[in-house]
């Protein structure tokens, strides 16, 4: 299946980045010194724990405090000031963002996409900014549908959140590819909402899950062509 298909993505993780910039000057202003390249290292570590909560009956929702002090941990932050930074963090997302850097490759990814033909939309569990953000990373005009959970009442893995975008964009969702980043999340919701479901594995932790996975979203169109 390649041109024309219905392209489906995750926000966090396939499309933006952490700002890890802005992480490491608030890690080096509590004496934490690190590096960027450590702290991408760390949070792919870090977002296994979102996997395995939502596998054991959790919600990303009730993930996000263990991921950060996962990701806090292993870059050396002392466990007595870890609560405070991740309630810095939190504060920081509600007002501004923390994902919002453009992934590399990504936005040159998606435009390509959508100018061979492809259908483009997002569904991503977030906090009710997620389209801004992806706008101001350079995906402004890029995506026909942007379903932010926070806005639907409703989260991945749940199916419905799939078939709001799926009833957006009038598509049947047999013909749809969605590409997320957390296997309990976006492969079990893609599935189950009927999509056929990829997974960005930037660091080679999934090997063992059963799907088609690539190490950067710079394969995705290849992948696309040759289905």
């Amino acid at each position: 299946m390649g041109r024309g298909t219905t392209v489906l993505f995750d926000a966090g993780g396939v499309l933006l980045d952490l700002d890890y910039a802005f992480l490491k000057r608030l890690l080096e202003a509590r004496h934490v010194a690190t590096t960027v390249a450590e702290l991408s290292a760390s949070e792919s570590i870090a977002r296994t724990t979102i996997d395995r909560r939502v596998r054991e009956g959790g919600r990303t929702s009730e993930a996000w405090r263990d991921y950060f002090r996962i990701l806090l941990t292993r870059v050396g932050a002392p466990p007595e000031g870890t609560e405070e930074i991740i309630d810095t963090l939190a504060e920081a997302h509600q007002r501004v963002g923390l994902w919002t850097v453009a992934i590399e490759g990504a936005v040159t990814t998606v435009r390509a996409l959508k100018d061979a033909g492809h259908r483009l939309g997002v569904v991503s569990n977030a906090e009710g900014r997620v389209e801004r953000d992806l706008d101001g990373a350079g995906y402004a005009g890029l995506f026909e549908t942007v379903v932010d959970s926070h806005l639907v009442g409703g989260e991945k893995p749940d199916p419905e959140i799939f078939r709001i975008a799926m009833e957006r964009m009038s598509v049947a969702p047999e013909t749809a590819v969605f590409l997320g980043d957390v296997p309990a999340v976006d492969v079990v919701g893609a599935r189950a909402a009927g999509l056929t479901a990829v997974l960005l594995d930037r660091h080679d932790l999934y090997a063992t899950v059963d799907v088609p996975r690539l190490r950067s979203i710079t394969e995705l169109p290849d992948w696309l062509s040759a289905r």
